[in-house]
């Protein structure tokens, strides 16, 4: 089969069920017509086989995806990784017939989201039986989120004489907004290290929030990673690259966000605040978790995050990749 035709996979996708406990509150909403793009880079030359992961978006308490449909030089089967995320993959038998050139991968569906309003301070409460059953593995150490002594003991004096999940949680972004510094030019950013976090307080979404789970999981908050797209006011357009935020959990209101990033980039007090605990509609996510275990199981270790195509090619990773999101309105 020539590697170079096109072949186009339609995967309806139908509401799942929510896996874990959510009592949000959720308010406005927003529809867009979405395109994800992969770009990846041609391959290495004398490439014998190439294996690709492409990411794509599921139904969540907080958003409904339709009509999607993946476009890959190949045919793809999906099935979920790890973490429960959808994930695409294929395989290039033959790297040579792409005659040295790239590829893109589209995934085209429909996204409604919900701006989220978590009830932190209310006398909501989880209901039984609804606690995840995974809550356990959102309190250990990633690769680049490790508990340190020094997160440990700065965790404990941040958290010191305060009361529960919240107060605490919000001591660990009121820190990070107010010393860190959003920035994309100090070499390093953007692997979600926590350590490089706490020696240069710099850093993207990434970092910034692999700051904040480190610090929550230290005093045993559990804390999820979650990574997705912005989508900008404009009624259409094209971004360039991801957005994430995360969500720690606390007993009462359940899966709690915050975008610490995003305060710290704004340095409005109102959306400070805002963005402890509530999120707005222009945004969706992709995927969630850090070290991820793909299926089929990829040979050269777990993936930090999974928001860019993964590419192996004879076993080992391929980093040459890009994304981008092209949206309009509904």
């Amino acid at each position: 089969m020539n590697a170079r035709t096109l072949f186009v996979f339609v995967v309806f996708l139908t509401g799942l069920a929510a896996a874990a406990a959510e009592t949000t509150d959720v308010r406005g909403a927003r529809t867009v017509e979405a395109t994800y793009v992969g770009t990846i880079a041609p391959l290495p030359d004398g490439a014998r086989r190439a294996e690709v992961w492409i990411p794509l978006p599921s139904d969540t308490p907080y958003q409904e995806i339709r009509d999607l449909k993946i476009v890959s030089p190949v045919p793809t089967e999906v099935a979920k990784d790890s973490a429960g995320n959808s994930v695409a993959h294929f395989v290039i038998e033959n790297p040579a017939a792409l005659g040295g050139k790239g590829l893109d991968v589209r995934v085209t569906f429909r996204v409604r989201r919900r701006e989220i309003r978590a009830p932190i301070g209310s006398a909501a409460a989880v209901p039984a039986g609804r606690v995840p059953a995974d809550l356990a593995s959102y309190l250990g150490e990633n690769r680049t989120v490790p508990l340190t002594p020094r997160v440990r003991k700065l965790a404990a004096e941040l958290a010191a004489g305060r009361e529960g999940a919240v107060e605490k949680a919000r001591a660990f972004y009121s820190y990070l907004v107010e010393n860190g510094t959003y920035d994309k030019t100090t070499p390093g950013w953007g692997r979600g290290d926590s350590e490089r976090f706490c020696d240069v307080k710099k850093g993207n979404c990434t970092d910034f929030h692999s700051a904040f789970m480190a610090l929550a999981r230290a005093e045993g908050i559990p804390v999820r990673f979650v990574i997705g797209f912005p989508v900008t006011a404009g009624a259409e357009g094209t971004v360039p690259g991801y957005h994430c935020w995360a969500e720690f959990w606390t007993e009462g209101a359940g899966w709690v966000p915050v975008d610490a990033s995003d305060a710290a980039k704004s340095r409005e007090p109102r959306k400070t605040v805002y963005l402890f605990g509530n999120l707005d509609p222009d945004r969706f996510e992709i995927s969630r978790g850090r070290d991820l275990i793909l299926t089929p199981k990829q040979k050269d270790g777990p993936v930090n995050f999974l928001i860019y195509p993964y590419v192996e090619v004879d076993g080992k990773a391929f980093s040459e990749t890009k994304i981008r999101l092209e949206y309009k309105d509904v």
